[in-house]
C-alpha cells in the first residue's frame, strides 16, 4: 500500500513538470530561420556611431517586432502540427476518489453482506483513453506539416518586405542629408550674393531690383533648407523605429554599397522568382494544405476506433481484487445529417480558391519583376543623364557669373543659373540613392534580398547577382 501511494505522488510530481516550457529555446524556433538572435530591448541597444546599410539590416532583423509576430505564427503551426500527431497517443489522466456515507448501519446486515455495503473507501484510478480514426488523423497531420512550411515561407517573405523597407528609408535618410548639405552650401553663396548686392547698391552701381532678387532667392533656399532638415529629422526617427533603436542621434550614416551594373536578362529574373519568391512558397504550401484537408474531410466516412483503459494506482473500493477493465470500440458512420459531404464541398471549395490564388500570384510576380527591372535600367539612365545635366548647369552657373562680372549678363541671370545648378544637383544626389533601392527591390521581386545576401553586402558591401543555375518551375 504504501509503494502504490508513493506511485501517486511520483505520478503527480511528473505530470506537474511537464508543463514547464522552456520559452528561450521556442523562440529559437523561428530566430534560427530569420538567422537571428532574440530581440534585445531597445534602452539597451548599443548602436555604432557610423551605421552602414548592412548594420541597419542585421539590427532590423534582430529587433523588429513585426518580425517576431510573424516567428510566433511559425511557432505556433509548429504546435498545431504537435496537437495534430498527439491524436495517436492516449490520454492517461489520474484521479482520487474518496467516498463517505454517514448514517447507514451495517451491523444489522447477514454476516459477508455487509462487504457489499462500504460507507468510506479511498481509490486512485488510472484513466487511458484514444480516440482516433486512422486516414483522417493521418491526413490531418501531413495537411499540419504543410501549414507549418508555409508560415516559414511567409516569415521569410515578411523579412524581405521589411529589409527593403529599411534600406528605402536608409537612403531617403542619405538623400535629405544630402540636400541639406547642397542648400546649406548653395545658402551661403547665396548670403554672400546679397551682401554684395547690397554694397553695390550703396555705391550706386547696382539696381535695387537686383538686390530683391538676391534676397528672395536666398529665403527660397532657407525654406527648402527647412524642409529638407525636417525631412532628415522625420526619416531618422522611422529609420530607428524599423531598427528597433531608441534613437540614431549622434549616429552618422555611411553609404558604402555600390550596386552592379550588369543583371540577368528577364527570362532569367522570371525563373528564378518562381523559384525563390518566399510568397509563392507560401501559396503552394496553401495549394497542398487544401489538398489535404479535401482528403481529411473525405476520410471523415472511414470508422474512428476507441479503447478505454482503466486500472488503480490504489483501490480499496469492493471488490478489492479487481484491478482493470479495457473497452474496445469502433464507430462507423452512416448517417451524419448531411455534415460531411458539406465539409467535403467546403474543403474542394477552399482547395480551388488556393489555386487561383497562387495563379494570380504567379502573374503578380511576372509583373512585379518586369517593373522593377524597368525601374533600375531607367534609374541607371536617368544617373548618367543627370550626371551630365548637373556639370552642364554647374558650367552655365559659372559662365553666368563671369558673364555678370564683366557687365553681359544680369543678376537674374546669375539666379536662374544658380536655382538650374541647385536643382540638377539635388536631382542628380536623389537619382544615384534611388538606383541603388531600385537595384534592391529588383533583388526583392526575384526573392534573393535574404538574410545571407545581408552577410555577403556585410563582406564586401557588394552584391553578386549572377547567383547559380536554378531548376525551372513548371505551373
Amino acid at each position: 500500500m504504501w509503494l502504490r501511494k508513493k506511485s501517486l505522488v511520483v505520478l503527480i510530481l511528473t505530470a506537474s513538470l511537464v508543463g514547464c516550457v522552456n520559452q528561450k529555446e521556442e523562440v529559437m524556433h523561428y530566430r534560427r530561420v530569420l538567422h537571428s538572435k532574440p530581440a534585445t530591448s531597445s534602452a539597451q541597444l548599443i548602436v555604432p556611431p557610423q551605421l552602414t546599410l548592412a548594420a541597419a539590416l542585421k539590427l532590423a532583423n534582430d529587433n523588429n517586432e513585426q518580425l517576431a509576430i510573424a516567428g510566433e505564427n511559425y511557432l505556433q503551426a509548429m504546435i498545431a502540427k504537435d496537437k495534430a500527431f498527439s491524436t495517436f497517443m492516449p490520454t492517461v489522466g489520474v484521479s482520487a476518489q474518496d467516498f463517505q456515507m454517514r448514517g447507514f448501519n451495517t451491523s444489522a446486515l447477514p454476516p459477508g453482506v455487509n462487504q457489499f455495503f462500504q460507507t468510506h473507501y479511498f481509490n486512485a484510478p488510472l484513466e487511458t483513453q484514444l480516440n482516433v480514426n486512422v486516414l483522417k488523423d493521418a491526413t490531418a497531420i501531413s495537411a499540419a506539416g504543410a501549414y507549418v512550411n508555409r508560415r516559414k515561407a511567409l516569415l521569410l517573405d515578411l523579412q524581405s518586405n521589411l529589409l527593403l523597407e529599411v534600406a528605402q528609408s536608409y537612403y531617403q535618410v542619405l538623400s535629405d542629408q544630402r540636400s541639406v548639405a547642397v542648400l546649406r552650401q548653395t545658402l551661403r553663396v547665396q548670403q554672400a550674393n546679397v551682401k554684395s548686392q547690397t554694397n553695390k547698391l550703396k555705391a550706386g552701381v547696382a539696381l535695387r531690383l537686383s538686390v530683391l532678387q538676391s534676397q528672395a532667392d536666398e529665403a527660397s533656399t532657407r525654406v527648402q533648407l527647412t524642409e529638407a532638415e525636417n525631412n532628415v529629422d522625420k526619416g531618422r526617427a522611422t529609420l530607428a523605429f524599423l531598427i528597433g533603436v531608441p534613437t540614431l542621434n549622434g549616429t552618422h550614416l555611411i553609404n558604402q554599397f555600390n550596386p552592379p551594373h550588369r543583371i540577368p536578362d528577364l527570362g532569367r529574373l522570371d525563373q528564378i522568382a518562381l523559384v525563390k519568391r518566399q510568397d509563392l512558397l507560401a501559396a503552394d504550401d496553401a495549394v497542398t494544405t487544401s489538398e489535404r484537408n479535401v482528403s481529411a474531410a473525405i476520410d471523415e466516412y472511414f470508422p474512428s476506433v476507441s479503447v478505454d483503459f482503466n486500472t488503480f494506482l490504489y483501490k480499496e473500493q469492493f471488490p478489492s481484487d479487481s484491478w482493470w477493465s479495457g473497452l474496445f470500440s469502433a464507430n462507423f458512420p452512416i448517417f451524419e445529417g448531411g455534415m460531411i459531404y458539406q465539409n467535403i464541398r467546403t474543403a474542394y471549395s477552399q482547395m480551388r480558391q488556393a489555386m487561383l490564388q497562387r495563379q494570380l500570384l504567379v502573374r503578380q510576380i511576372m509583373e512585379q519583376v518586369r517593373i522593377a527591372r524597368t525601374d533600375w535600367l531607367t534609374s541607371v539612365r536617368l544617373v548618367a543623364n543627370l550626371k551630365t545635366e548637373m556639370r552642364s548647369a554647374q558650367a552655365a552657373y559659372h559662365q553666368a557669373q563671369h558673364s555678370y562680372s564683366a557687365g553681359v549678363a544680369t543678376n537674374l541671370d546669375v539666379i536662374t543659373a544658380q536655382d538650374l545648378a541647385l536643382s540638377a544637383q539635388l536631382a542628380y544626389q536623389q537619382a544615384r540613392y534611388d538606383e541603388r533601392v531600385r537595384i534592391l527591390n529588383l533583388l526583392r521581386q526575384t526573392g534573393r534580398f535574404t538574410y545571407p545576401m545581408i552577410a555577403q553586402l556585410a563582406q564586401t558591401e557588394n552584391l553578386h547577382l549572377a547567383p547559380k543555375a536554378v531548376k525551372k518551375k513548371v505551373d
